[in-house]
């Protein structure tokens, strides 16, 4: 096969050309390598929490692992937690001084009512904890979270919720970030380790609903104060008269409406029943009908 000069056979690949396949290729063996060694560091992380799991229970003499509701692995430099859907009874969760970056372990964990994850690595929560919705304790200081709202969503269904820390992380650096969580997670009575007072209740109000505010605050002795309208001129409105009376079948009273009866009519007609009487009424006027109503 014959290819001219400017052919691809006869062609060689330039220097920059041959840096940038080079910078890939070892890119991408960086890359493999890294999630090679991840995938290692997962297993090795499991089979550990599985050991210290299983000398906890041993220690305690817990033979069923469905009885398990305290689990503590802390101070263990974990970075990865396997799934903990064995122990369905669990209740409290000790997981501090670790290098965790993701909270995915805890799918079917809807008991846990205390869980300890300050001290770690975590970046979001994000379709993490949605799932406890009885949990009242959450230590999540001294992390990595960046979004607020994105946190605040993902606690917003816990109504047991009261005590929660925040602190140490990115997000406590935002404006107006204490009023955020208090008004979005009015259940929480004690934030980042300081009791939330009612002053900040309502000025966490006032920031998020000025309107609601601004309503209650013009509410006076029970009267809301209104700029006057001039008064509308309407026609005189019909009355009825509503009795209350008891229903068998439904609350003992019952707004019943009175039916007022209908009007009674009475007529009279002068009939002449002989021929001679009807011949002497032919000369004086036809017979006509008296109505009156009652």
């Amino acid at each position: 096969m014959d290819v001219g000069k400017s052919g691809l056979l006869n062609s060689k690949p330039s220097s920059k050309r041959i840096e940038m396949l080079t910078s890939m290729k070892s890119d991408m063996l960086f890359h493999a390598r890294k999630s090679e060694a991840a995938m290692k560091q997962r297993k090795t992380d499991a089979q550990r929490v599985y050991v210290d799991i299983a000398r906890q229970l041993h220690g305690n003499a817990v033979r069923c692992k469905t009885n398990v509701t305290e689990l503590y692995l802390a101070d263990k430099n974990y970075s990865d937690i396997p799934p903990l859907t064995i122990y369905k009874s669990l209740h409290i969760l000790w997981l501090n001084n670790n290098r965790i970056y993701r909270v995915d372990f805890l799918k079917t964990n809807f008991q846990v009512t205390e869980l300890y994850l300050q001290n770690n690595m975590i970046t979001s929560i994000t379709g993490s904890l949605k799932q406890l919705t009885c949990l009242n304790t959450l230590f999540l200081h001294v992390n990595q979270l960046t979004c607020v709202r994105s946190c605040v969503r993902e606690l917003r269904n816990m109504l047991s919720l009261h005590t929660l820390n925040l602190f140490g992380n990115p997000i406590s650096q935002e404006e107006n970030y204490r009023e955020y969580v208090i008004h979005h997670l009015p259940s929480v009575t004690l934030l980042d380790r300081q009791t939330v007072s009612r002053g900040e209740r309502t000025t966490a109000e006032r920031l998020f609903r000025p309107y609601v505010v601004g309503i209650r605050d013009s509410i006076k002795f029970g009267r809301r104060e209104v700029e006057e309208k001039p008064e509308e001129v309407r026609g005189p409105t019909k009355v009825r008269f509503v009795e209350v009376t008891k229903h068998p079948h439904s609350h003992p009273l019952v707004a019943k409406p009175r039916k007022s009866p209908p009007p009674m009519t009475y007529s009279y007609f002068d009939w002449c029943t002989t021929g001679e009487e009807f011949l002497w009424s032919k000369q004086r006027s036809p017979p006509s009908r008296l109505t009156f109503t009652v």
